[in-house]
């Protein structure tokens, strides 16, 4: 399967974020070599990060400056995404960084609750059910109290980090939490990431196909497809996959978006 020139990847992090080592001229060039007409990168906001003990932001002055430079050297745009780590503690705080700056994209995520980052052993010690129900909420709180954003990212992101695996009938378990969620994702015109790391680390794209299947069910179509990519041979991995899932769908658009204005694009 083909994928579209005018797909763009739209979770992508690059060397501005702590956890990436790919620069912005390398993700450009990856770009131009395979006839993208724009790149977009979404490196991390995260207030108190547990994973990292500390503030996780992005140096806006060395890349304003680098995407200045690049913009003179290439012929692609480089548009400006954030992935921000909702906590309820910071909301505040959160949106009035978000208001400071001009974005293209800005990605919606829950990474920790305060205590615990959702990838770390001792959170996976607790029960299955305690842990999805914990972390959904916590996923309700975010879509809810924020308004200042695009795109909800890997929904059932902590299924990554699970020491046993994690199936269908533990997601469908927490139906009422996720029932609320894609409601409010409808309800607030937001856009549902499908995201192939999940491929690589449980073996599905996030979210589940059966909280994907919920979300169509309730008429929900805005979808964007994003790799989250933290390193650039990664970028676009999975995607003729979930492209394939959503023909499945009877989905043939994904929702980008440029200046925070969405379009649509076919695949």
């Amino acid at each position: 399967m083909t994928i579209p020139n005018f797909l763009i990847d739209q979770h992508v992090h690059s060397s501005y974020s702590p956890d990436s080592s790919s620069t912005l001229a390398e993700i450009v060039q990856y770009a131009i070599a395979r006839g993208k007409p724009a790149i977009v990168t979404t490196d991390h906001l995260e207030y108190d990060c547990k994973y990292f003990k500390q503030d996780v932001d992005i140096d806006w002055e060395s890349y304003n400056k680098e995407v200045e430079e690049l913009s003179r050297r290439y012929a692609v745009e480089i548009r400006k995404g954030i992935e921000v780590g909702f906590r309820s503690d910071y909301k505040d705080v959160i949106n009035d960084y978000l208001a400071q700056h001009v974005f293209d994209v800005i990605l919606l995520s829950a990474h920790n609750d305060g205590r615990l980052d959702f990838s770390e052993k001792a959170f996976h010690d607790l029960p299955i059910q305690q842990r999805l129900r914990h972390y959904f909420t916590h996923v309700r709180e975010a879509v809810d109290q924020m308004d200042n954003y695009d795109i909800v990212a890997h929904l059932d992101y902590v299924v990554r980090y699970t020491i046993f695996p994690v199936h269908e009938e533990d997601i469908a378990a927490c139906k009422p939490v996720l029932y609320d969620i894609l409601k409010l994702i409808i309800e607030k015109q937001k856009v549902l990431e499908l995201n192939t790391t999940g491929l690589y680390r449980q073996g599905w794209i996030h979210p589940h196909s059966y909280i994907l299947d919920m979300y169509v069910d309730l008429g929900g179509r805005a979808v964007s497809i994003g790799s989250d990519a933290h390193q650039v041979g990664h970028i676009e991995q999975g995607f003729e996959e979930a492209i394939e899932l959503l023909h499945g769908k009877g989905i043939r658009e994904v929702v980008q978006f440029k200046g925070r204005a969405p379009y649509l694009v076919s695949i």
